[in-house]
């Protein structure tokens, strides 16, 4: 298994050091977001497709099990992220053996992991929807949604694991083919499983499941070919504590936003239990069709900030700082404009994306209702997201993992607290703009003060975590 020429290695890594920022930073960013939105269109259709064909109580039984699903994924993205974290550097300072190491051991404790939840969450499934205290319309359809995808959870995170390898490397046109058959595979799957067959949530499940597993497939054809500079190498594939330790150390930060993510989820779905016991189902129900909405617009900040981190590690490695500062201005400039665009969008006409759900006009309308309210401040999406990446490709993980607990950790449950407490139920909802005018106000400055010392301006601080 041979891998790139010294010449194609040469040429790859010129670009990222050499190459103006901007149209380097959009060609990088570009496939990964059409990539990220193709895969994330599929959960967009699917909660669509079963809205559909199961009705109200079905999106809510998926929106109750997304949470659970969500700490899954975290915990994937966490080994995939810090492990690509570790690569893009190494492959930056022309270490590409080291970086096959770092891969081969990272995909064994991936997928150990993996099968270690898939255990758990099958034989504790129903138990935790019961403590959850789900409505009984919607306590149902969760078990079967989640069961058939903890079965799975082996694959997906083995998959997660070479996806972010290939991505590490900047071959992010081959991360977007990944996404782009899985996606595809996906839908087609979810119309012939809940239409044709009618197999409900279940079926929605295990065309996920058959998505992810072609993807895989792809992945091992994609890792074994002459262009890819990192390897799988059996000898390397056994637990290695100083490789686990530097990956899961700088994939924290992402473990910490996706499992917020979900955390937040979980939160708002018992607050509305506790808060709208009356209304409970249909709440839950028209927060899961806005959240599937705002995961779809969501994506492409991903990918820009996957972007970033991945031009931003490579000039670091290489030590070239001034243009991991050209590109955090790119990144924020073109973040900040789509943020804005989609503020726009769910402020003023939501419904024109979120009647493609239902025609329950109970449930339409309180989508609307809370959607004009939640992203009032979404603008800020792209800052509070690109500054903690900054942090994550210099490997300053306990920066990164700072700013990214903010959010959730640190100020969710007191302005949750306080926003219900003054206004009512309904402050619920005007909880998320006062929680993302909080943090941007705090990432701004923390971000300001740092880069005077972690860039050009200053002297580094002190990295003891790599």
């Amino acid at each position: 298994m041979s891998g790139q020429t010294e010449p194609e290695k040469d040429q790859q890594r010129s670009e990222i050091l050499t190459a103006p920022v901007t149209p380097l930073y959009m060609r990088m960013a570009i496939p990964i977001i059409f990539g990220l939105l193709v895969n994330g269109l599929y959960n967009f259709v699917d909660a669509i497709f079963i809205a559909r064909a199961v009705g109200a109580d079905g999106i809510g039984g998926v929106s109750a099990a997304f949470p659970i699903h969500m700490v899954m994924i975290s915990i994937s993205a966490m080994m995939g992220s810090g492990m690509a974290s570790v690569i893009s550097r190494r492959l930056g300072a022309e270490r590409d053996e080291e970086a096959s190491r770092i891969f081969s051991a990272s995909l064994l404790l991936s997928a150990s992991v993996g099968v270690v939840l898939s255990i758990l969450v099958v034989s504790f499934c129903d138990p935790i929807f019961g403590l959850l205290g789900l409505p009984a319309a919607i306590h149902g359809y969760a078990v079967e949604y989640m069961l058939p995808i903890a079965m799975f959870s082996g694959i997906s995170f083995s998959y997660g694991i070479l996806n972010e390898s290939i991505r590490a490397q900047g071959r992010n046109v081959e991360v977007f083919k990944m996404m782009l058959l899985s996606a595809c595979l996906n839908i087609v799957l979810d119309a012939i499983f809940l239409f044709g067959f009618g197999w409900g949530v279940t079926g929605a499940a295990w065309a996920t499941n058959i998505s992810i597993f072609a993807a895989l497939l792809y992945a091992v054809k994609t890792l074994y070919s002459d262009n890819n500079r990192v390897h799988f190498k059996a000898e390397y594939f056994r637990f290695q504590p100083e490789v686990h330790k530097e990956a899961v150390s700088l994939g924290i930060p992402v473990l910490m936003s996706y499992g917020g993510y979900a955390l937040m989820l979980l939160v708002v779905n018992l607050a509305i239990v506790k808060v709208a016991p009356q209304e409970a189902d249909l709440l839950i129900s028209a927060h899961g069709i806005l959240n599937r909405t705002l995961m779809l617009i969501f994506l492409p900040i991903i990918g820009m900030m996957i972007a970033f981190q991945t031009l931003a590690g490579f000039n670091y490695g290489a030590q070239i700082e001034s243009r991991v500062r050209e590109g955090l201005k790119v990144a924020l400039w073109v973040s900040t404009g789509y943020s804005l665009l989609w503020t726009l969008v769910m402020v003023f006409i939501p419904q024109f994306l979120l009647m493609l759900f239902t025609d329950d006009a109970a449930l339409l309308n309180r989508a609307v209702e809370i959607s004009q309210v939640v992203f009032l401040l979404f603008v800020t999406a792209g800052l509070t997201h690109i500054c903690p990446a900054l942090f994550q490709a210099m490997g300053y993980a306990k920066h990164a993992a700072w700013l990214n607990a903010l959010h959730t950790y640190v100020l969710l449950l007191p302005v949750l607290w306080l926003s219900i407490r003054t206004i009512g139920a309904e402050g619920l909802w005007w909880s998320f703009p006062i929680l993302d005018g909080l943090t941007t106000v705090i990432i701004t400055l923390f971000t300001l003060y740092f880069i005077k010392q972690l860039l050009p301006g200053g002297q580094p601080v002190a990295k003891s975590e790599t």
